[in-house]
C-alpha cells in the first residue's frame, strides 16, 4: 500500500501522522519505507535514535514541487514489495501524475478552525476535485485521481472527535459545486513534547501506537475503494476486531488535555456561546440522575514563596494531581515543594 500525508497548514502535523503510521506498520511486523519529501529551507528529520529492521527512512530534496514526482517514482520503485509511506509538502497535492501513484492520499488538518478553513480551501483548489465526481454519462468512470482524505490531527478524544471534526468541514463544505468531504473515522492526538521526540526518534508510546492502528485499519479499507464517500462503517469495526456496535475509538485525552479542553468550555460557558446543539449531538446520557459530592484531595500548610500570599500564611491548595509524598506536589495551579510534614499519621496514601 502507498500511502502519503499532506501538509495543510505545515509540515508538522502530516510528519508526526507519517511517523506514527510507519511505526504502526514496524509493530504489525510489516516492511514499510518513509519518504520525506522537502522543498529548499524546509527542514530535515532529526537523526533516528533507534533503527528497526522493517523501517527504511529516505529523504529527498525536490528543487520545486514539479521535481517531487520523479523522486517519488524513484523511491517507490526502489521500496518494492514494502509499504510506502510519503510525507509530502501540501502543495503537491495538486500534481495529478503524483497523486495517482498513491493508494490512500491524506490531507492532515490541525486542530484550530483556521486549519479547518485552510483545508476546505485547499480541497476547494484541488485539481482531483475535477475528476471526483459522480459517473460520466454512460457509466463511465471519471478521471483522475480521487480527492484526498481529512485526518484531524491533534484532537483527543477518539471516535467523537473525529465526529466533531467531520460536522466542522461539513459545515465549510459549502456552494452549488462543493462536494461531501471525505473524512477519517480516526484522530491523532496532540502529542506532548515527550511523545514527539519519541515519535521522531523512532521509537513508541502506548498512546502513538493506540492511535496509530485505527488510522492504518481506515487506510486500508480507503485503498480497497479510492473512490467511496465514506469508510465502510462495518469493513471498519472488523478491521479492528470489534463488533460493530461497539467499534469506536477509546478517549486518550490526558490530563493536560482534558484540563485544556475544560477550560475552553468553561470559557464558553460563561460567554453563553456554550453548549451548543452540536456540542450534545453525541454524548452519553444520564438517567436517575441526582447531585452528588465527593472528596477532593488536597494540601494544607504554611507557604513560603508564594507570589501572592504573605510568608507563613495557612493555605488550602487547589486539587491535588501528583505528588511523590516526600519533597514535591502538584496542584492545578502549580507546583509545591514539600518541607517538613504536620506531625501525626500521614495525610497521603
Amino acid at each position: 500500500m502507498i500511502s502519503a500525508t499532506f501538509g495543510c497548514s505545515g509540515r508538522t502535523d502530516a510528519t508526526h501522522a507519517a511517523l506514527i503510521l510507519t511505526d504502526t506498520h514496524a509493530a504489525l511486523g510489516e516492511a514499510v519505507t518513509l519518504v520525506r519529501i522537502t522543498l529548499p529551507g524546509e527542514a530535515h528529520l532529526p537523526e533516528r535514535r533507534y533503527r528497526l529492521d522493517e523501517v527504511t527512512v529516505a529523504e529527498r530534496e525536490a528543487g520545486t514541487v514539479g521535481e517531487a514526482d520523479a523522486l517519488v517514482a524513484g523511491e517507490i520503485a526502489a521500496a518494492a514489495g514494502r509499504h510506502v509511506i510519503l510525507d509530502l509538502p501540501g502543495s503537491c497535492l495538486a500534481d495529478p501524475a503524483l497523486r495517482a501513484r498513491i493508494d490512500a492520499p491524506v490531507m492532515v488538518v490541525g486542530p484550530t478552525p483556521l486549519d479547518e478553513h485552510m483545508a476546505a480551501l485547499a480541497l476547494a483548489d484541488d485539481g482531483a476535485e475535477a475528476g471526483a465526481g459522480p459517473p460520466e454519462a454512460g457509466g463511465a468512470v471519471p478521471r483522475g485521481p480521487a480527492p484526498a482524505w481529512l485526518l484531524g490531527c491533534g484532537r483527543s478524544g477518539g471516535a467523537p472527535a473525529a465526529g466533531a471534526f467531520a460536522l466542522a468541514m461539513a459545515r465549510l463544505a459549502t456552494g452549488t459545486s462543493a462536494r461531501p468531504r471525505r473524512v477519517l473515522p480516526a484522530v491523532l492526538p496532540g502529542l506532548s513534547r515527550s511523545e514527539a521526540a519519541r515519535v521522531i526518534e523512532g521509537d513508541r508510546t502506548a498512546r502513538t501506537l493506540a492511535a496509530g492502528v485505527p488510522l492504518l485499519a481506515a487506510l486500508r479499507i480507503v485503498a480497497r475503494n479510492p473512490r467511496a464517500d465514506a469508510v465502510d462503517p462495518r469493513a471498519y469495526a472488523v478491521a479492528l476486531g470489534a463488533e460493530f456496535a461497539a467499534a469506536r475509538q477509546p478517549d486518550q485525552r490526558e490530563a493536560g488535555d482534558r484540563l485544556h479542553d475544560l477550560a475552553d468550555e468553561l470559557q464558553g460557558i460563561r460567554d453563553g456561546a456554550k453548549p451548543t446543539a452540536d456540542d450534545l449531538a453525541d454524548v452519553p446520557r444520564l438517567e436517575d440522575w441526582r447531585p452528588a459530592t465527593r472528596e477532593v484531595r488536597i494540601l494544607t500548610g504554611r507557604v513560603y514563596g508564594h507570589p501572592s500570599i504573605p510568608d507563613g500564611r495557612r493555605i488550602t491548595t487547589s486539587d491535588l494531581y501528583a505528588s511523590d509524598m516526600l519533597t514535591w506536589a502538584r496542584t492545578t495551579s502549580r507546583y509545591y515543594a514539600l518541607g517538613s510534614p504536620a506531625p501525626g499519621p500521614a495525610a497521603l496514601s
